[in-house]
């Protein structure tokens, strides 16, 4: 019986470096996460003019695979775009279009939100600008660059609004587009800071179910800093983990404030 055990141990050890090989190959590794995402906010993030005070912005690459696992290498990546990151920001900054799709050879796409009026004023959000239309999208033109071993991340400042992007009903809705990106080969995450400031007081049940649409499709992580990303779950039965919901609100019960009169 020990023999046996020691020969399962022994079989064990030898397939071990292979099996964690595979796993890696198939996920991002999270803090080569939360360093790709403090590049994009060091070097592309959107302030109001004046007060500093940050706006909405996404963007979107597709990199070679290695580029999301343990061998990140910050002097290599995104060399090109990365040069003309003045010329990302002008483009994202123009609510007339709103959009950046990138260099030859081109990695990275990005845009601010984009400023219509047919009836009425109203702004395209820019995860709408780079998923839509799906078949024609500069996220589809993107992931065609590089098929096979890579790694997409799409990453958005706030979480996509429950109203228009994560409506499927809706003429700006994500959710066909996260379907079609579900499709292409290699790495994939779906990231975002902050939450989207009118979803904030949503109830935290509604939010889950929002949510876990894109987690059925991509992996759904929140990065914070460079050093503090969540894998967000939401796969399947799997709940949203909590630090990629907003904190309960919490209302004083009438009682207490008659106390405190």
């Amino acid at each position: 019986m020990k023999f046996a055990v020691f020969l399962s141990g022994l079989l064990l050890l030898f397939l071990l470096p292979d099996w964690t090989e595979s796993v890696e190959d198939d996920s991002v590794n999270i803090n080569t996460l939360a360093r790709i995402i403090n590049f994009f906010e060091q070097n592309f993030k959107r302030v109001a003019a004046g007060d500093d005070y940050p706006l909405q912005y996404a963007i979107a690459i597709n990199v070679p695979k290695d580029q999301c696992q343990q061998n990140f290498n910050l002097n290599t990546f995104l060399r090109k775009d990365r040069e003309n990151a003045v010329e990302v920001k002008k483009a994202i900054d123009d609510d007339s279009n709103g959009l950046y799709e990138g260099q030859e050879p081109r990695e990275l796409i990005a845009a601010g939100n984009r400023r219509v009026k047919i009836k009425k004023t109203y702004k395209i959000h820019s995860e709408s600008l780079l998923l839509n239309p799906v078949d024609n999208s500069p996220m589809t033109n993107l992931l065609n660059k590089r098929k096979g071993d890579s790694c997409s991340v799409f990453y958005t400042f706030n979480s996509p609004c429950v109203q228009t992007c994560l409506d499927a009903k809706g003429p700006y809705n994500i959710i066909n587009a996260l379907k079609k990106w579900k499709e292409h080969d290699g790495i994939k995450a779906f990231v975002f800071k902050n939450f989207w400031e009118h979803d904030k007081k949503k109830d935290t049940k509604d939010l889950q179910t929002e949510f876990k649409q894109i987690a059925a499709h991509v992996p759904l992580f929140r990065c914070v800093s460079e050093n503090e990303c969540y894998a967000c779950n939401g796969e399947g039965n799997t709940p949203i983990d909590a630090d990629c919901l907003p904190p309960p609100t919490t209302t004083t019960p009438p009682e207490m404030i008659n106390s405190e009169l």
